[in-house]
């Protein structure tokens, strides 16, 4: 008999156990092991006030960007360009051949195109109405 559990998180023994399953799986099929090593880049004026962040991480041979943020009244100077080819050259010097991201029709698709980066995927009301866009680009 199986027994479901639906749950807001994940304990940290439950979480282990997920991870060595992973692990042994790809073990057994001859993939690379798997370990990601967060990435920042931040941005800040004269007097240390935050002027904008990229996070992310490296894994296997790839640069992943979660989140690029820049103050409004900062945008359009090229602190976002900035911080983009920053974490691309430190990605390369983990290592990465390539790097992907997510971002939403609402916030910056032409910034990441004007960059080099190429729609790989477009989808449909995420959030309703809006796209989800999923952007690649080589970093050879």
């Amino acid at each position: 008999m199986v027994r479901l559990s639906a749950l807001d998180s994940i304990d940290d023994e439950a979480l282990k156990v997920l991870e060595l399953g992973l692990r042994l799986n790809a073990k057994e099929k001859n993939a690379p092991a798997y370990h990601e090593s967060p990435l920042s880049v931040l941005a800040h004026d004269d007097r240390g006030a935050l002027m904008g962040a990229l996070t992310g991480k490296t894994f296997w041979n790839w640069l992943y960007i979660d989140i690029l943020w820049v103050k409004k009244e900062e945008r359009t100077q090229g602190i976002g360009h900035k911080l983009v080819r920053e974490a691309e050259t430190l990605a390369q010097k983990r290592g990465c051949l390539a790097a992907y991201l997510w971002t939403e029709s609402f916030e910056a698709p032409d910034f990441y195109q004007k960059l080099g980066y190429q729609k790989f995927v477009v989808k449909e009301d995420f959030p309703i109405g809006h796209q989800r866009i999923g952007f690649m680009k080589s970093l050879l």
